[in-house]
């Protein structure tokens, strides 16, 4: 088992190497890496488990675009997909994509902080729709995404 210090070591170096090998220059770079740290730590997964890139869907042109985080269960096979809307803001939860109830796009479906909202989202799945209000339990952004189809009354409005 590594130890804390080796753990903390081994995530600086990364970073650091990330940021000096990424295609998106050196500060993108660091904040894929950081972003891949973050999540890894809060599902409890090695970092290498992580695969993040750029979102080109929900692109914008100030600092810190959004990326996309994605792993892979290594019990099941299960595929997640995380958007890191605001990446420099790294209190910002985590928002787990999955298909919209009614127009099927993915979309924000839960705010991930730790493993704990993961394990929530996944007992009690989201709340059904049915063409009626949003619940609370999705997430603030899931009807302003931009993934939503054009027809999805639930998506952005133009």
């Amino acid at each position: 088992m590594t130890s804390i210090a080796g753990q903390a070591q081994a995530a600086v170096t990364f970073i650091q190497h990330t940021a000096d090998t990424s295609e998106f220059g050196p500060y993108r770079g660091a904040a894929l890496a950081r972003t891949a740290v973050r999540l890894a730590s809060a599902l409890g997964l090695a970092v290498d488990r992580i695969t993040v890139s750029p979102d080109w869907l929900r692109r914008r042109t100030t600092p810190g675009e959004p990326l996309l985080a994605t792993t892979t269960c290594p019990a099941t096979g299960t595929r997640y997909e995380f958007l890191a809307r605001h990446p420099l803001h790294e209190d910002d939860a985590f928002e787990l994509l999955g298909p919209c109830p009614m127009c099927k796009a993915r979309v924000p479906v839960a705010d991930i902080r730790h493993l704990a909202d993961l394990g929530t989202h996944l007992t009690t799945d989201p709340a059904p729709l049915n063409g009626g209000p949003i619940p609370p339990t999705y997430p603030d952004t899931f009807a302003t995404d931009e993934a939503h189809t054009p027809t999805c009354p639930y998506g952005p409005t133009p």
